[in-house]
């Protein structure tokens, strides 16, 4: 660990010559947020970048080249000990355990009680160690709020290690190794949002890293970001689908591509029309991932672009609005193995997927997804009350011009409200037009108001919004079930 300097890594940081945020830019980047970035991703990476996390990937890989039946063993013996580990919860003190390896999961199927976010957030008690005290030292995961309340969740060092463990090794299946380049492009901040001269991003020395501040990939900042990642040239791109679409966006209307081998996208649905501009503007193959800050489900995109659900991260089932086993789309449903501080039992996802038949050309044991269908406070209703997709919506905008940014929100039972940040050329004509494509496409009864604003802010973490049903999350109906 001699490499982690701080204060060496700081000083050359800090030198004249140096590209990334040297003297010549202290006017921008100031020591203290230097020094706070230093000491960060050197803590981060003394915590996360280490011998244990090392030898826990060689086991991923191990178990790659394993049978289901050998994998399977392995698994049951994870799911009875995160069983006995509940036991010391409030919510699972009554589960009397009398099953083996070799019905486990039966017993968990049939005897413990689905749960969700809202049990978290009503009955906390239930399910936090230590009667839901936090203490200086323990360790705190947080969702960013995107699908309604913020949670927070208690982890354990080692659930810590493991998840970035299963992160690099799907970083591997692209044929990644330690040390080469890789750029960050997600909500990571590194230098103050109101900073208007670059850099714009951080370059973490510790793991030949470039991290970017999303929040400037706005006009006047993008360029230089473009200019910066070019330079770079990763062998990855980790990224939202929003802001690697963004950046992509950018290039198209430059007439401007960047080379990037692989895009590692996660955290928000990925769409198509998002994928189809990814790939081309970057000429890069995508490699999505699915996870959430519960870490109660894991599932992978290979290189032949299937989502392989990684069977020992946690157990996993796909049920119905019933909490039955079911074939077609359902709810995810997830029951994690290495978080023993708060071991999460059957927790339920807002998330739907279906499980997809057949064997993967890459020879992965793994199960495979269809890809997981959004967020259920993401899809908003037809005036009619059913689903629409938020698929479907993209259809609308694939025509349309002069938009640099754009939000859709359910605000009525039968009222969508656009929110539109107009480009230059904007006019009533783009207006109307707009609101026919969505009578056309989505549904003739629809009241659609077009509303014209300076921006659309990004979430605390960073993310992207693009659809919400803020009429449902307001009035406690489906979407804060």
């Amino acid at each position: 660990m001699a490499g982690y300097s701080t204060f060496g890594a700081v000083a050359k940081l800090l030198s004249p010559d140096n590209e990334t945020g040297g003297l010549k830019s202290m006017s921008t980047l100031s020591v203290t947020t230097l020094l706070q970035n230093n000491v960060r991703y050197a803590v981060r990476g003394l915590f996360r970048e280490n011998p244990v996390r090392s030898r826990i990937v060689s086991i991923l890989h191990e178990h790659e080249q394993m049978s289901e039946q050998e994998l399977q063993r392995i698994t049951s013996r994870w799911l009875l000990r995160s069983l006995r580990a509940a036991t010391r919860l409030s919510r699972y003190a009554s589960l009397r355990i009398n099953c083996s390896e070799h019905d486990v999961c039966d017993f968990v199927r049939d005897r413990v009680p689905i749960s969700d976010k809202t049990d978290l957030l009503r009955v906390p008690l239930q399910f936090y160690p230590h009667g839901g005290r936090i203490y200086p030292w323990t360790i705190v995961g947080k969702t960013s709020g995107t699908t309604g309340t913020p949670l927070t969740v208690v982890r354990s060092v080692a659930s810590v290690l493991w998840a970035n463990a299963f992160k690099k090794r799907h970083w591997t299946w692209s044929g990644f190794r330690e040390g080469m380049p890789v750029a960050t492009l997600r909500g990571d901040l590194v230098v103050p949002v109101e900073q208007k001269i670059p850099p714009y991003w951080f370059y973490n020395r510790y793991n030949n890293h470039l991290v970017f501040s999303s929040r400037h990939l706005r006009q006047g900042c993008i360029a230089a970001i473009a200019d910066e990642l070019e330079r770079f040239s990763p062998f990855i791109l980790e990224a939202y689908p929003s802001t690697a679409y963004e950046l992509a966006r950018y290039l198209k209307e430059q007439s401007r591509r960047i080379p990037i081998p692989f895009v590692y996208t996660g955290s928000e649905p990925l769409y198509d029309y998002q994928r189809d501009l990814i790939r081309n503007q970057f000429e890069a193959k995508i490699m999505d991932h699915y996870g959430m800050a519960e870490r109660v489900a894991y599932a992978t995109e290979c290189e032949f672009g299937n989502m392989h659900l990684n069977t020992d991260y946690s157990f996993v089932e796909i049920v119905d609005g019933e909490g039955r086993p079911t074939a077609d789309c359902g709810y995810v449903v997830g029951t994690t193995y290495h978080n023993l501080a708060m071991p999460l039992m059957r927790y339920r996802l807002n998330d739907q997927a279906k499980w997809k038949r057949g064997r993967c050309e890459c020879g992965r044991t793994y199960p495979m997804i269809e890809r997981v269908i959004g967020k259920y406070e993401d899809v908003i209703c037809a005036s009619t009350g059913s689903p629409v997709s938020a698929s479907l919506v993209t259809f609308v905008f694939k025509e349309m011009q002069h938009i640099d940014k754009s939000q859709v929100a359910q605000v009525a039972q039968d009222r969508w409200e656009v929110r539109i940040v107009p480009a230059d050329g904007f006019t009533d004509a783009d207006r109307q037009k707009l609101i026919s494509r969505f009578r056309t496409l989505v549904d003739p009864s629809l009241k659609i108001d077009v509303v014209l604003t300076n921006d659309i802010p990004r979430t605390e973490a960073g993310k992207y919004r693009w659809v919400v049903n803020e009429y449902q999350n307001n009035r406690g109906g489906p979407g804060n079930r």
